[in-house]
């Protein structure tokens, strides 16, 4: 099963009241018409595929906003093998974003005939991140069943989410000041576990600018660089 770290990342906190309107900060752009294009390499530096996100709806209610962006997935040949439509919401200053967005519908439609129960907890980033906070955990865990019966089980968690740093990034697409973000990542599917960490790091009104993965003995693994922002 693939399944894709588009931003890796857009995360949370618990501490501002419920009952209190916060102004929204996004880590993404929210311009009707705006395009994003990362390219992923491997530890090689060789490209694998790129991810174009375009913004095609803005709505704004009260302090509260949700964008719906067109995410194309290309592979190293620059051809197209899917495209999917994700939403992003910011409310009470919260930016949260759905890890059910990571699944690959390409994966979703090889289990149409089976039954498939999804369950996550959404990754944030508050309003007012600073150096040296530690932000919530996020998972997804997928279950596939046939005839009642569980046939396999997948999750994927990010943990021990910390804000490290403020470092200026340059890429192609310009410079970015961006927040420093690491954490650790798993993957359980059936008997098999997959653990490492990642690196990335994010700016606001831009999202991920670029990212690091690493397997468990702290090689790089690859990387993704935002090569354009613009219309």
């Amino acid at each position: 099963m693939r399944i894709k770290y588009l931003f890796l990342g857009l995360f949370v906190w618990a501490l501002i009241p419920e009952s209190q309107s916060q102004e929204c900060r996004l880590y993404f752009p929210d311009e009707t018409g705006v395009v994003r294009e990362m390219k992923t390499y491997n530890q090689r530096d060789r490209l694998q595929s790129v991810t174009r996100h375009e913004i095609i709806e803005r709505v704004e209610r009260g302090n509260d906003i949700t964008l719906t962006v067109r995410a194309s997935h290309l592979d190293d040949d620059m051809e197209e093998f899917y495209t999917v439509d994700l939403e992003l919401v910011c409310e009470d200053g919260i930016f949260k974003f759905d890890m059910k967005n990571f699944l690959d519908p390409e994966t979703m439609a090889g289990y149409e005939e089976m039954g498939i129960e999804v369950t996550a907890d959404d990754m944030y980033y508050p309003a007012g991140m600073s150096v040296g906070d530690n932000l919530p955990d996020a998972s997804i865990e997928m279950v596939i069943k046939s005839n009642g019966m569980t046939i396999l089980t997948t999750t994927v968690s990010i943990t021990d989410r910390k804000v490290e740093a403020m470092e200026e990034i340059e890429t192609e697409a310009g410079v970015f000041n961006c927040y420093k973000i690491s954490y650790n990542t798993g993957t359980k599917a059936g008997f098999i576990n997959v653990s490492g960490s990642a690196v990335e790091w994010i700016a606001d009104g831009v999202g991920v600018v670029r990212s690091e993965t690493y397997n468990r003995r702290g090689r790089l693994s690859g990387y993704s660089v935002l090569t354009y922002l613009g219309k």
